[in-house]
């Protein structure tokens, strides 16, 4: 009975009468209220009819019977447009590139569709950025402030902090570290040509000594790392391991050296610094991962970086310039991508997180000693 009554409606809209095929399918779904294909032709219907608040409220029946389908989505978030319900659409809309991002392809169509609600969504972050009085903040409060927005307007997801071994108290979730180290990062831009030069005489002259990035011991359980564990996939060429110089690699570095010293490098006994060159072959692909301690952060400087290779910290994902250093938080969940046909090669540090003073770096060179210390007297026993 339902099919019979589709084909009416249809037969109707091919003689040109709206009103009798709009009649036609809300006998259908007065019936059959599951029907999802009835309610989203009658939705359209009605839009075409220019009744666009009775066009929303088939689409929500419609999402009712199949709930948070993409194209009924999509329609809703462009019907509440057309009221002028821009916040409702908004939220709409978002949840609209959520689900197309999972989504392999789109008919190119609904791929326009889809665009267009993007472009929706930037013009209203950027009227909504306008009128976000941020003139007189401070750095730090102007990036706090973007952040939130970011968050409410995107909807993004969070991140947090998840050491695998060491967690510091009191520090806030933080992706990159953008204003942090100045000089230091102003030293690596200016010594960045020379460092390339050094890892190219270092790689040519003494290639048997890159070790694998990923290295567990026999016996360890590698879990995600199955397919990277000892795999020259992601080798490293060791500067400073654990806070010792490697004695033939860190003796060809001098100015590597000499451009990451300082007090931002964490000095931790029998943690730090590490300092190394990062080599991932060419469509390799790093796993979402933590790293150990909150207490410290990344430094990449990026050396050797073909095209299509980038790098993701929480929700926020980069590509890599060369001779352009940033700071990241590890210990929030990370991956990388080589997707091209040649080496990337990133320089790779451990520093002080920027906020911790000198009292906070004390007492984490002082626990960590004191448990190297018990360590080393409990296994004498």
């Amino acid at each position: 009975m339902a099919t019979e009554a589709h084909r009416e409606a249809d037969r109707a809209l091919a003689d040109g009468d709206l009103t009798a095929a709009i009649a036609a399918l809300e006998r259908v779904v007065a019936r059959a209220p599951d029907d999802f294909p009835g309610w989203m032709k009658l939705a359209a219907l009605r839009r075409g009819a220019r009744q666009p608040r009775e066009a929303l409220e088939a689409v929500n029946s419609a999402l009712d019977a199949r709930p948070n389908d993409f194209l009924g989505l999509l329609l809703k978030g462009n019907l509440h447009e057309q009221l002028g319900e821009m916040g409702r659409a908004a939220e709409v809309y978002r949840a609209v590139l959520h689900h197309a991002a999972e989504l392999p392809t789109l008919p190119p169509a609904i791929a326009q569709q889809v665009e267009r609600a993007r472009g929706f969504l930037e013009q209203q972050r950027r009227e909504i950025a306008a009128r976000m009085p941020t003139a007189e903040l401070d750095p730090e409060h102007e990036a706090r402030a973007r952040r939130f927005s970011d968050n409410v307007l995107d909807r993004r997801p969070v991140f947090h902090q998840e050491p695998t071994h060491y967690r510091y108290p009191g520090l806030a979730d933080i992706e990159y570290f953008d204003d942090a180290y100045e000089a230091l990062r102003a030293r690596l831009r200016a010594a960045a040509p020379a460092i390339r030069d050094e890892y190219a005489a270092l790689a040519a002259s003494h290639a048997e000594r890159q070790r694998p990035y990923v290295d567990f011991a026999p016996g360890q359980p590698v879990g995600q790392w199955a397919d990277l564990n000892r795999s020259p996939a992601w080798n490293a060429l060791h500067l400073l391991r654990y806070g010792e110089p490697d004695p033939v690699n860190a003796a060809l570095c001098p100015a590597t050296l000499a451009a990451f010293a300082g007090d931002e490098q964490a000095r931790i006994p029998g943690l730090g610094p590490n300092l190394m060159f990062s080599l991932l072959a060419p469509h390799t692909h790093i796993p979402a991962h933590h790293g150990v301690a909150n207490f410290r952060v990344v430094c990449h400087l990026p050396l050797i970086v073909p095209p299509h290779c980038r790098f993701r910290v929480g929700a926020d994902t980069r590509a890599w310039r060369e001779f352009e250093p940033w700071i990241f938080d590890d210990t929030i969940e990370h991956e990388a991508w080589n997707d091209s046909d040649a080496l990337r090669v990133v320089l790779i540090g451990d520093l002080w997180r920027p906020e911790l003073d000198r009292a906070d770096r004390a007492i984490v060179c002082d626990l960590l000693e004191a448990q190297a210390l018990v360590g080393s007297s409990l296994g004498a026993l």
